[in-house]
């Protein structure tokens, strides 16, 4: 195994961490996730458009952990959808960090996906947002290709990853969004 979670884990979070959880993704863990952060927002009287905007970018990354996490068999815990969550305040903007393993079958189709959607512009982000709702078409896990779309188009900016090498069959992924 060359990528150390927990090593991972702990280098992302700081001073500006204002909210971490690393664990089970199950419908029950998503409700608490976004009502803890729900609070923080509140409790940090951030501006209703800044708020809507973490929140909603939020919701699609947790729907993305939800709907594509999985877990290696030889990672050690009882749940079948794991993930990770850290949301930053870096001063003059926020930072949300998302994780989870996917099978390595699907690195290109991600990796391809993401570098496509960050090569847009804005206008361009919005009108592929408006194909895919239209085309109607989802695949077998419920999405159509919005959330990635969608998380680029709420925050403006491109989404920093990085996939490390878990065993042979699995990797980490992690997706880095500004806003």
């Amino acid at each position: 195994m060359n990528f150390n979670l927990d090593q991972w884990y702990s280098e992302k979070i700081d001073e500006d961490s204002i909210f971490d959880y690393m664990g089970k993704i199950e419908d029950e863990n998503v409700t608490e996730i976004l009502m803890c952060i729900e609070q923080i927002l509140k409790a940090k009287d951030e501006s209703p458009k800044v708020f809507r905007k973490i929140f909603n970018i939020l919701v699609e990354l947790v729907q993305n952990l939800y709907h594509h996490g999985e877990v290696p068999s030889d990672f050690d815990v009882s749940y079948k959808k794991f993930g990770v969550l850290i949301l930053r305040d870096e001063g003059t903007q926020y930072r949300i960090c998302a994780g989870n393993f996917i099978k390595i079958d699907g690195l290109r189709l991600i990796r391809d996906r993401i570098d496509q959607i960050n090569t847009l512009s804005s206008t361009e982000t919005q009108s592929l947002y408006r194909i895919i709702l239209g085309n109607e078409e989802f695949s077998e896990k419920g999405g159509g290709g919005l959330g990635m779309v969608d998380i680029a188009r709420k925050s403006g900016n491109n989404m920093e990853y990085q996939f490390y090498d878990y065993n042979p069959n699995y990797l980490f992924l992690a997706i880095d969004v500004i806003i």
